[in-house]
């Protein structure tokens, strides 16, 4: 079973104080982030660790058994910190990064780079999926840090913006068909930029796919709604519709309030702010 250690800090900071009020404000976290971690701690367990009343919250028998054996864990834990260095950054911490497969192909490589040269005992997963589910997964605690494109503003994590990109539309040149509109028609920019042109194409080719929008619109098959961005990792000379909509995108940081305590996830997040500038 998976534990975070993160969750089990919360649940030690937790059973010294009286209310979830009092323990999120020592730990700097909102009081809703707090309780999703005990609540995520109690799951994994399959114990409920307090009872939690309006006046507060106070141990269950299950709650004080644990409590001695995270209180060891915890030692031991601290007592490895002596020994952490540059080159002993991670540990045995394995860190999983989310972004969407076009935001990871432009800022991965740059990121891991970074990773390598300040920690090279550096230990990363990689998740690719929209960034709506990576923000999902974020928010649950199955990933811990992802890139997102125009996140949902959520109080109980940590949105930082940090870059813009231009979602506009493009085409090869002469040869492109103008009556053929090639697009994913679910993403909200590309629903805005449709809203603002008057004359759009007729025709509608959908895909998911910005690489294959990349591939048919260089092949002339219809102009492609694409951000600036996935256009240039695509290597193809196409052509920017400047007098057509646009739309911008915010690309953001996004992670648990809990994430950036230690030195390797801070590490991770500087990586992430550089690889999107370094662009």
């Amino acid at each position: 079973m998976k534990f975070r250690f993160n969750d089990i800090q919360n649940f030690l900071v937790t059973a010294t104080h009286k209310t979830l009020m009092q323990a999120a404000g020592q730990l700097e976290i909102s009081q809703p982030a707090l309780s999703e971690s005990l609540r995520r701690l109690e799951d994994d367990l399959g114990h409920v660790l307090f009872y939690r009343s309006r006046t507060g919250v106070e141990l269950t028998p299950s709650g004080k058994v644990f409590l001695s054996k995270a209180q060891a864990l915890a030692e031991a834990y601290n007592g490895l910190n002596i020994v952490v260095g540059k080159d002993n950054l991670f540990g045995d911490r394995v860190i999983s990064i989310g972004a969407n497969p076009t935001v990871a192909q432009y800022s991965f490589p740059n990121a891991l780079a970074y990773i390598k040269a300040n920690a090279p005992d550096y230990r990363i997963d990689l998740i690719h999926d929209s960034s709506r589910k990576v923000q999902e997964a974020v928010h649950r605690g199955k990933i811990d840090v992802g890139l997102v494109v125009n996140p949902m503003d959520v109080s109980s994590l940590v949105i930082t913006h940090i870059e813009f990109d231009i979602v506009g539309i493009w085409s090869s040149g002469k040869n492109t068909d103008p009556d053929t509109l090639i697009c994913n028609p679910e993403l909200l920019q590309t629903q805005e930029i449709i809203k603002t042109w008057h004359d759009k194409p007729r025709k509608l080719i959908s895909t998911s796919s910005l690489e294959l929008i990349c591939q048919l619109v260089n092949r002339g098959i219809g102009l492609g709604i694409l951000p600036h961005r996935a256009v240039k990792i695509s290597g193809l000379k196409l052509h920017h519709q400047t007098k057509l909509p646009t739309y911008r995108d915010q690309i953001c940081i996004v992670h648990r309030p809990e994430f950036g305590r230690h030195e390797s996830e801070r590490l991770v997040i500087e990586a992430l702010k550089r690889s999107v500038g370094d662009e």
